[in-house]
């Protein structure tokens, strides 16, 4: 027989758009999970799905189970069998507890040695048996962010479901879950094609919804969306601006997306543009438009979920729903701007940074003095502005304009402090210091942001792992980690050379007294923390396990110098005198593995025996004060390549020499020697790890 096609919808009120994507993708991977476990093949798996659907197909799907040989381990030969080879009766039992003459038993090779058993084939089921057990399973083992109950059903799901459509070919698979009970009737869309839809093959699904007004991949929902968005801008003369969240997010909230242009007064053009483009996408799911220079305009483009009949009426409609949330907006900046950025700082006493930790005017005064010392360190010109950054970065909270659009944090900060007459880097640096929001954000683009973000990234990780509140498995409710990665991106992208662990002590200073743990502890569970995130960043730049392993067991303390060092040590590998040399210095390191290297004296080159080494302790000589200047001004390509030269002397002196020399002398000698070429790998990384 050939394989069918397999349809599983599962019909349900409005389910939120941010869960849709999240849930056809959990579909997809339990339904090939179990699919494969259930011994039945099939050709392609697709998922699809609209806010009161979701929907699995599995093309190809076979109509039988591959069959299956079950080997069941019985008792040791040894005591299945006499010594004339007669069954016992332990093998008489075995067999007559699995229902089987002792005749067809075998004997079967194990890894603890020969054993009676029985080879049992198992002959496979038809997919019309196995599914009615395996779909309303795969139902309930779904996953969302949020879950509800509905009526007296004990079942739980994203929103209650009313239907579901369950068909191998053109046959209904049966099943019955909290009531529902599974058919071939699905439904059109709500409110343009509502009567019930009778599917006859599952193959018909998407064609059938086609026709009653349901776009039912998202895929091809999200592509006819964002052509029609570029239409409808054309048509208003404007450029649509396309955010992709946005944009993924209103191709889940309808079924039959009918995008249309409406216009707002110029007069709100007045407002900075990222309140007008937050007040349009956050509320109203619009999209904003601008003009060739990228500069908005008052037009935007509202998405319905059904076809217009009289479109300017619903322009109108949505036009006076913008106007009101314009108007808001309007008056919460004329608000927030009459006084200046500075007297919000005053009204953060009462806001609630942690009930442990503080108020957020506690927490600026902290960020103050640890930017103030990051400053110091690395751009000391600079630290009146940073000094000032810091103080107002966090004004903002207090603004009317934040506190209905909290994602404005740092936006309206930037505006606010430039309208205070700030100096212009100090209004950039209040909207930087929250960048980078991931590894893919552009990081901040000035020493003022960097710095203020720097500390209030570190205040915030010394603060709560002072009180053990450290990210473990998937839990992070703080955010901790994406803090140490932005810490982490900054330094780099900023070129900035500065110890970890003083930084670090730093900020747990300005925390004495309320550890839960001893302050060594609390420091150290940071390094180890930051060294997973660094480990994890450098993996994600591409370089080898080993290669990170080898650098960071160096030491890492200088985040940007470590990345530096990585970088080269992965460019190196390639390097034809690579292998050889790694193998000299890992036999290096093995001969002086368990010597008590206090004991061991200065090199003396008049104990000096044989010609190699002579030559290996004068080659190390020669480009010790190159590989020194080398590494105080990070040109560690150089430095590599210099230690490269090395190579032909350590192979000859292995080649010639016996270090461990019957005359102790000598042989401490050439341990010292040894000691003094591993000293110049090991403070770039610990080869013997690669």
């Amino acid at each position: 027989m050939m394989g069918q096609d397999l349809l599983l919808e599962i019909g349900t009120e409005e389910i939120p758009a941010r869960f849709v994507l999240g849930a056809l993708e959990s579909l997809r991977r339990l339904a090939e999970e179990r699919l494969q476990q259930a011994r039945l093949p099939y050709r392609e798996i697709k998922t699809v799905g609209t806010p009161r659907r979701l929907a699995l197909l599995a093309f190809g799907l076979e109509p039988v189970q591959t069959d299956q040989e079950e080997i069941i381990i019985g008792p040791p030969r040894s005591a299945a069998f006499g010594e004339d080879g007669v069954p016992t009766k332990v093998a008489i039992g075995f067999a007559r507890a699995k229902g089987v003459p002792v005749d067809d038993l075998s004997l079967l090779e194990t890894p603890k040695g020969v054993y009676l058993g029985l080879k049992k084939k198992i002959t496979g089921r038809s997919a019309s048996a196995v599914l009615p057990e395996l779909l309303p399973q795969l139902i309930l083992d779904l996953t969302f962010p949020k879950t509800m109950r509905w009526g007296t059903s004990s079942l739980r799901f994203a929103r209650p479901i009313h239907w579901i459509v369950a068909l191998y070919g053109a046959e209904v698979i049966p099943f019955s879950l909290e009531g529902i009970t599974s058919g071939r009737q699905t439904y059109g869309h709500r409110f343009m094609a509502p009567e019930p839809i009778s599917l006859t093959q599952a193959g018909d699904y998407p064609e059938r919804l086609l026709s009653g007004k349901v776009v039912v991949d998202p895929q091809e929902r999200r592509a006819i969306l964002a052509r029609e968005l570029e239409v409808q801008a054309r048509k208003a003369g404007g450029l649509v601006l396309i955010d992709q969240q946005l944009l993924d997010e209103v191709t889940n909230l309808v079924e039959w997306p009918v995008p249309v242009a409406g216009q707002f007064d110029p007069d709100f053009l007045k407002l900075p543009d990222e309140v007008l483009k937050t007040s349009m996408k956050e509320h109203q799911r619009y999209f904003p438009l601008v003009d060739e220079g990228g500069t908005l305009i008052n037009r935007f483009i509202a998405v319905n979920n059904t076809q217009v009949t009289d479109e300017q009426r619903v322009i109108h409609g949505h036009e006076k729903v913008l106007r009101a949330r314009l108007a808001d907006a309007r008056f919460f900046f004329q608000e927030d701007t009459k006084e200046p950025l500075e007297g919000k700082v005053e009204r953060l006493r009462g806001v609630v940074f942690h009930s442990r930790l503080g108020t957020s005017y506690e927490k600026v005064e902290r960020v103050i003095e640890l930017a103030a010392y990051l400053a110091r360190l690395l751009v000391p010109e600079k630290e009146p502005l940073v000094r000032r950054c810091a103080r107002l970065a966090k004004a903002d909270l207090t603004s009317h304009m934040v506190g209905e659009f909290p994602s404005l944090q740092g936006v309206m900060g930037r505006e606010y402090a430039r309208l205070s007459g700030e100096d212009p880097e100090v209004a950039q640096g209040i909207f930087e210091h929250y960048l980078p929001l991931s590894a893919q954000d552009l990081p901040p683009g000035s020493d003022t942001g960097a710095l203020v973000g720097l500390a209030d990234r570190l205040d915030t990780l010394a603060g709560f792992f002072s009180l053990n509140q450290i990210p473990s498995g998937s839990a992070d409710p703080y955010a901790l980690r994406r803090q140490a990665q932005g810490f982490i991106l900054i330094t780099w992208a900023r070129d900035y050379g500065f110890h970890l662990e003083k930084a670090l002590d730093q900020a747990l200073s300005l925390y004495r007294g309320l550890s839960a743990l001893e302050p060594g502890r609390v420091k150290g569970n940071l390094l180890e923390f930051f060294g997973l995130r660094l480990e994890y960043l450098l993996t994600s730049e591409g370089h080898k396990k080993e290669v990170i392993a080898a650098v960071l067991a160096a030491g890492w303390s200088d985040l940007n110098e470590v990345r530096l060092r990585t970088r080269a040590l992965s460019q190196f590998q390639g390097n034809i005198e690579f292998s050889s040399l790694t193998i000299g210095c890992k036999r290096a390191l093995n001969i002086l593995k368990g010597i008590d290297k206090a004991t061991i004296e200065t090199v003396r080159e008049s104990w000096f025996q044989e010609e190699a080494e002579i030559q290996l302790y004068g080659k190390i000589k020669e480009n010790k004060e190159n590989l020194n200047q080398f590494l105080e001004k990070r040109d560690y390509s150089s430095y590599l390549q210099n230690i490269a030269k090395l190579r032909e002397s350590i192979d000859r002196f292995f080649e010639q020499v016996l270090v461990m020399a019957p005359d102790e002398k000598i042989k401490n000698n050439r341990l010292a020697l040894l000691l003094e070429l591993t000293s110049l790998f090991n403070r770039f990384a610990v080869f013997s790890l690669m």
